[in-house]
């Protein structure tokens, strides 16, 4: 079970500096905290340590350019439908959460026809989702970064199980760009 955060002012201090630069040397952290820089980097240790402060490479939603799709599910199983979505390359994250919704999904992609086709394939007609909405991230107040997978390795066979894009109307009238993993992709971000 993870522990309440357990951190006192220089800590919270050494997170807000970090967080507007997460280059910032330990050196430069110790002279505004009034630390020593063996203590900055002990207490960043202990941070990290705790879960608190974490590397994150990816997409950042802000600078990308990239559309994002936020699905809200209700479902009787989320670990099955997110199980089923994370080897998609579309697929940046997804939340079990409380409330009518006990889903939430982020998707990313250079277009949203791709996007919506996703949802609508693999999320609205599995048996055990009972409601689905869709919103496109307008806006990005903060930096958030996202992870997504930049290297695919080519597979006969889709990570969503499904046979092949040839076989699949979306692809067929291009509402969707196709898999990058079974080598279908029509799009630019995956060649």
């Amino acid at each position: 079970m993870p522990r309440v955060l357990d951190i006192d002012e220089k800590d919270r201090i050494i997170l807000e500096l970090l967080e507007k630069d997460p280059e910032m040397s330990q050196s430069e952290i110790a002279k505004i905290v009034g630390l020593s820089q063996p203590s900055v980097g002990s207490r960043i240790k202990k941070l990290k340590e705790l879960g608190i402060i974490s590397h994150a490479y990816g997409l950042n939603v802000k600078k990308s350019g990239l559309h994002i799709l936020k699905v809200d599910i209700k479902c009787k199983k989320p670990s099955e439908i997110i199980s089923k979505l994370s080897g998609c390359p579309f697929f940046l994250n997804g939340f079990v959460v409380a409330g009518d919704k006990n889903l939430t999904v982020f998707l990313g992609g250079e277009d949203l026809t791709t996007l919506e086709a996703i949802v609508d394939k693999h999320i609205r007609s599995e048996p055990e989702v009972y409601n689905v909405e869709a919103g496109i991230i307008v806006r990005s107040e903060k930096d958030v970064v996202m992870p997504i997978k930049m290297y695919i390795e080519k597979s006969k066979n889709a990570p969503c199980g499904d046979d092949s894009c040839e076989n699949c109307e979306y692809w067929r009238i291009d509402l969707c760009l196709g898999c990058p993993i079974t080598g279908h992709y029509k799009g630019k971000i995956w060649k």
